[in-house]
């Protein structure tokens, strides 16, 4: 059962204080101005609340009171009620079974608490929500077994400690292994997002929080979200069910990437095939993430061949789709591809057909491409073989080469129409040299 958490935060604060008056700071915690020891002292459960801005709930929160806006918007306001920490027990509660992060079952065998939970002055968890969580339970079900569990060991912050200080705080501390539990890809965007427009903190602040390596991922990373929501509205019609696309992060990221390097024209038809493809993701083949539209094309030109035998496919063209690219597709057939794409009673046939236009394509360019290919290959061949000297061979390196070379002629044949042998008068080069059986 939820211990009654005292609401009025004035008290809290005059407990805590109280709790951590005299005692020697001596655990360190990592703020935005840089490192600094606070106390540790055991609080009382109903000191304890936790925190409705936990980055880790963000998705799950949006999701489960998409009905409910109003109190979404209020529940930092009503973070002391019952009826808001009852909310937060529960969603903590799964989190701390998860068994990415198995910290129920490691206090559930311990029976100690390891490592004190962190919390601002007026003891709302800022970091160990989902240990606390995991004590109430196991207080409910053996109050004498987890009896140490009724005191919770916490580190307290300074009271001058603001809001914008505790999303660094937990920002920087999302990395912690062992039985920390990730962040999910929409819940670290989600709450990017909310520290960049709602809380107005500085792009810089966010990189060095994230450990970000470059300026640019900030901004990718927004547009991923914004490329996922916008699926989850218009494709779905489903707004914030963000859990149906957790386990597609490779694949929005792949899209989002795809999308900036395409040139503008094409983009929209690619956006509303690249979602149907995620849409219809269970029904594909696997390893999608691996092709375009979610990974680099095997040539500049698969996305214009695509787009232009789909339109032949689809009846929004005439002529041979090998004659024609997307660059001579009208507007508005590049438009009416991108809304066949979204007709939700073909999505399963139009998928289809996009991912075998796209495999044949693929593979006709990877053909078209071998002969190229293959004589730059031989070119580079034949400027090594010049430099060769071969008085420096010794007998293992020779027979060595002389066997990759002959099964090279062998391989050619039917390229040289049988002409394998040294012209009247032709000096043999090194290959023939060594293939002739020279010695050195």
């Amino acid at each position: 059962m939820l211990p009654t958490c005292i609401s009025d935060t004035a008290e809290r604060r005059r407990r805590i204080a109280a709790a951590t008056a005299g005692v020697v700071p001596d655990h360190w915690v990592t703020l935005r101005q840089g490192p600094r020891q606070v106390p540790r002292t055991p609080l009382a459960q109903e000191l304890l609340l936790y925190r409705v801005d936990n980055g880790r709930l963000l998705a799950e929160l949006q999701e489960r009171l998409v009905n409910q806006p109003e109190r979404r918007r209020h529940l930092v306001e009503q973070e002391s009620e019952p009826g808001t920490q009852e909310l937060l027990h529960d969603l903590l509660l799964e989190k701390a079974r998860d068994p990415e992060g198995p910290i129920l079952q490691e206090l559930e065998r311990l029976a100690v608490q390891t490592e004190p939970l962190l919390v601002d002055a007026a003891g709302v968890v800022v970091n160990g929500n989902r240990r606390l969580a995991a004590m109430r339970w196991l207080l409910a079900v053996d109050c004498e077994r987890y009896a140490r569990f009724q005191t919770p060991l916490a580190a307290v912050l300074p009271p001058e400690v603001q809001r914008a200080d505790l999303e660094f705080i937990e920002a920087a501390l999302q990395m912690a292994p062992e039985t920390k539990l990730a962040y999910g890809w929409l819940d670290r965007r989600l709450k990017i997002r909310e520290q960049r427009e709602l809380l107005g903190l500085a792009d810089a602040w966010i990189q060095e929080a994230y450990r970000m390596q470059q300026p640019e991922q900030l901004q990718r990373e927004l547009a991923e979200l914004k490329l996922a929501e916008r699926y989850l509205k218009e494709v779905c019609g489903t707004p914030l069910r963000y859990s149906s696309i957790a386990d597609a992060e490779p694949l929005f990221s792949g899209l989002c990437a795809q999308l900036a390097a395409l040139p503008g024209r094409l983009s929209r038809p690619w956006r509303a095939l690249g979602l149907l493809l995620i849409h219809q993701r269970q029904q594909l083949d696997t390893g999608l993430a691996k092709h375009f539209p979610f990974a680099d094309p095997v040539a500049s030109e698969l996305p214009r061949e695509v787009l232009a035998r789909l339109a032949q496919d689809w009846g929004l063209v005439s002529g041979d789709p090998e004659a024609s690219g997307s660059e001579t597709l009208p507007k508005a057939v590049l438009r009416e591809l991108a809304a066949r794409a979204g007709a939700e009673a073909q999505r399963e046939r139009h998928a289809v057909q996009v991912q075998d236009q796209l495999d044949a394509t693929r593979l006709q360019l990877r053909q078209e491409r071998i002969p190229q290919r293959l004589a730059e290959n031989l070119h580079q061949v034949r400027r090594q073989l010049r430099k060769l000297d071969l008085s420096r061979l010794d007998r293992r390196e020779r027979q060595r080469l002389r066997g990759e070379l002959a099964a090279l002629l062998t391989e050619a044949e039917p390229l040289l129409g049988g002409a394998t042998t040294v012209q009247p008068g032709a000096q043999p080069g090194p290959l023939r040299r060594l293939l002739q059986g020279w010695r050195g």
